[in-house]
């Protein structure tokens, strides 16, 4: 193992990939971005193929989720911005998930209302489980594992990658439960319910971003 480092080492862009961390995290903030994007513009499609206001609206919420990392992306190439700023984006980060989750009220409305979701085929489903479950686990332990860098742009990112995880879980929830079967009454409370946990753990993680940089700055100053 010590000799495939070294060996890893020789090549300049490896070296440069390993040895700087913030060009790690760069990276890393380029490809979520990429994939939340292009995930928003899938299930868009699939919104207009099914006629589904459902997959529209949650499209669109993960295309905001997409441009707040965006945002994000432009604070983390910028690294020599001023620190106050970077706690200012990071700020305002928690500022506009804490107003989507009206989005997301309107989301758990929608599959109330009409009892839609994706079908998957055969086993096809608990494969979409599991990984969910793992966006879920690394999206906890990289949040906690990053929360102490002096880097606004990187634990915001992982806050981000926290909440599509969690809005994912929402939506294997109700795809599972009309696969599987069940009465109106029971899919209607886990629904809400599962909603108003989702909605609620994301105004925790938005108004610790909104509060906790203002807290860090004012003793700063």
């Amino acid at each position: 193992m010590k000799r495939l480092k070294e060996r890893l080492h020789q090549n300049p862009v490896i070296h440069l990939y390993l040895s700087d961390a913030k060009l790690r995290a760069f990276l890393s903030l380029l490809g979520s971005f990429a994939l939340n994007f292009f995930y928003a513009l899938w299930e868009i499609l699939c919104g207009l193929y099914y006629q589904s206001y459902w997959f529209i609206t949650l499209g669109f919420y993960y295309i905001l989720l997409a441009l707040i990392r965006l945002m994000l992306l432009r604070e983390a190439r910028d690294q020599g911005r001023a620190e106050k700023t970077g706690r200012r984006r990071y700020r305002a980060c928690g500022i506009l998930l804490l107003m989507m989750n009206g989005i997301l009220f309107g989301i758990v409305m929608l599959a109330v209302a009409g009892n839609q979701a994706i079908h998957y085929a055969g086993y096809l489903i608990y494969a979409v489980a599991a990984y969910t479950f793992y966006r879920v686990v690394m999206a906890v332990i990289t949040l906690v594992k990053y929360r102490h860098w002096n880097a606004p742009a990187l634990t915001a990112s992982k806050v981000i990658s926290l909440v599509t995880a969690l809005v994912s879980l929402l939506s294997l929830e109700i795809a599972m439960i009309l696969q599987f079967g069940s009465d109106g009454d029971f899919f209607q409370t886990m629904t809400v319910l599962t909603g108003m946990g989702v909605g609620i753990g994301i105004s925790v993680a938005a108004i610790c971003m909104i509060s906790i940089p203002k807290k860090k700055t004012s003793r700063s100053e």
